[in-house]
């Protein structure tokens, strides 16, 4: 009987040992399954994405919500719990590039930046600015390190909408803030575009 038990041992210790490597290996494919789920929804603000670069700047913004059509404008969210700067940032569609402003966006709040002398709009930062028009049917946006942006480190939020690709979409996939093929949905007489917080996808209004 004792020879019984320490043979049980030895078998179980036995087991134990080979199981480390199987151990192993599934920990790491549960990483990397992990990785790839995290990629199809970008957490809004996570600059250093799984597959991704990091950025020449850490933003502290987010873009959740756009106005398009003739009296178009960008909504800008300071999602830490900081005031954040907005010197050295650019919203970008394709070569067209428009300088924020120097000012603080406090923890928590939302500024707009506008395409016109931003009559209706709330919380405006900066009006008449010259990234170009937001087009209902279709367009593209990014906030940016520069307002030249060739390499994916200098994107730091992306989004298009109504079709794919447009001028910054490859840097974008490159960066790890967009997914191949996909954009937003809108229509030609889409108001608004945003994205729903619960679920993380874009909707529009007309």
């Amino acid at each position: 009987i004792a020879w019984l038990k320490t043979r049980r041992k030895t078998i179980k210790k036995d087991i134990a040992i080979r199981m480390k490597p199987i151990t192993a290996i599934a920990l790491i494919l549960t990483a990397i399954m992990m990785t790839a789920c995290s990629k199809v929804q970008p957490t809004p603000g996570v600059l250093i994405t799984p597959g991704g670069v990091i950025p020449e700047v850490v933003s502290a913004f987010d873009i959740q919500e756009l106005g398009v059509g003739e009296k178009g404008w960008v909504a800008l969210t300071n999602f830490t719990s900081e005031p954040g700067k907005l010197a050295g940032l650019f919203l970008c569609q394709a070569q067209a590039c428009y300088a924020l402003p120097d000012e603080s966006v406090p923890a928590g709040e939302t500024v707009r930046i506008t395409t016109d002398s931003s009559a209706g709009v709330e919380n405006v930062i900066a009006k008449n600015a010259t990234f170009g028009e937001l087009r209902s049917a279709d367009g593209e946006m990014a906030l940016t390190t520069t307002d030249n942006p060739q390499q994916p480190e200098q994107i730091l939020f992306y989004m298009q909408w109504g079709s794919t690709p447009h001028a910054l979409t490859r840097l974008a996939i490159d960066a790890g803030l967009w997914l191949e093929g996909g954009y937003a949905p809108t229509s030609e007489k889409a108001t608004r575009l945003f994205r729903v917080k619960e679920t993380g996808l874009w909707l529009f209004d007309e």
